[in-house]
């Protein structure tokens, strides 16, 4: 992980050089602050706040923004302070995860007394579980006779699956926890999904393999199933904080 965080470290003291007092905070997440990124896949989640977006900021982070992504294959998000903590309730799922996992490189901790409410927990995850059960489904029919390209497609679903059954652990009142393989087991199980699959995929992902798999085989069913079933059990929920 050292060779991720000293990219970022490194980046944030950039940004801070070019931005001054403008430059509020930069917060790193993610699967890197779990100890999970693997070089060549894993993006590096940076959160970028600053004072102002205008003309003169845009142009100024332009070409540190093209040199992230050409380096780490994802740009930072860059919100103001302000927008962030008017957000927070829009990012519930996002939230929560860096409530358990992050690491601030530069200024304040913008999660410092941040809750998150059960409520919008609830409601963001089961919005992006519908969406990405469509786009899983749009993908495996994109990919159902290729059987390469359909592995190819499991182990990019995987960490947001990750990511809404951690969601589905806290709404359960039970630790997320960030160790990825046993989200995956506790998760599963919480909805009723044979978590074997999902840790082979993992550990596939791991090891930067790309399985070769028929539509119906047990691993593309239990993606489908498990965030099929996630849905299902966040829909039936509501209630206080988490």
């Amino acid at each position: 992980m050292s060779e991720f965080r000293g990219a970022a470290k490194e980046y944030a003291e950039e940004l801070s050089a070019e931005l001054g007092d403008r430059l509020r905070a930069v917060l790193l997440h993610g699967s890197v602050v779990r100890e999970e990124a693997i070089i060549g896949v894993s993006d590096v989640n940076l959160m970028v706040l600053v004072d102002a977006v205008d003309p003169v900021l845009l142009r100024t982070l332009a070409p540190h923004a093209r040199q992230w992504l050409e380096k780490e294959r994802s740009l930072p998000l860059v919100l103001t302070w302000d927008e962030w903590q008017a957000a927070r309730d829009a990012f519930a799922v996002e939230t929560a995860d860096m409530l358990d996992a992050r690491e601030v490189l530069h200024g304040a901790d913008p999660l410092e007394g941040a809750v998150v409410e059960r409520d919008d927990l609830r409601l963001q995850a089961e919005r992006e579980l519908r969406g990405k059960l469509i786009h899983l489904r749009e993908g495996t029919l994109a990919s159902a006779d290729r059987p390469e390209e359909l592995g190819r497609l499991l182990l990019t679903a995987l960490p947001s699956v990750t990511t809404y059954l951690r969601a589905a652990l806290r709404l359960a009142g039970e630790p997320a926890g960030t160790a990825s393989p046993d989200t995956l087991e506790r998760g599963a199980r919480l909805v009723g999904v044979e978590p074997k699959p999902l840790l082979g995929l993992w550990e596939q992902r791991t090891r930067r393999r790309v399985p070769t798999v028929d539509v119906g085989d047990g691993p593309v069913t239990a993606v489908h199933q498990v965030l099929e079933r996630t849905v299902a059990y966040v829909d039936t929920l509501s209630g206080e904080n988490v």
